[in-house]
């Protein structure tokens, strides 16, 4: 059964907050409920735009940083001292 949008971006918003570290979209992907349901890597993108785009819009304070000391690869995290639930 494919997850309600609704529930993933919940289940995002929880990812972000739950980590001190940056996540890469690829284990978004890998470990967010609602984001394994898509059929190819352009649907997951396109589906993780659109609600990263949706979550600033609802005043989330998605933060972009490297997701590891050496990586190169961006990654998103919410700060959880400027949101609260």
């Amino acid at each position: 059964m494919a997850t309600s949008k609704i529930e993933r971006l919940m289940n995002l918003v929880i990812a972000l907050l739950s980590t001190r570290q940056f996540l890469t979209a690829e284990k978004i992907r890998d470990s967010v409920a609602g984001y394994n349901d898509s059929a190819n890597y352009e649907a997951f993108s396109r589906m993780f735009e659109r609600d990263k785009n949706e979550l600033r819009d609802l005043g989330v304070p998605l933060e972009t940083g490297l997701a590891g000391r050496f990586s190169t690869v961006e990654g998103y995290r919410i700060n959880r001292n400027a949101y609260e639930l």
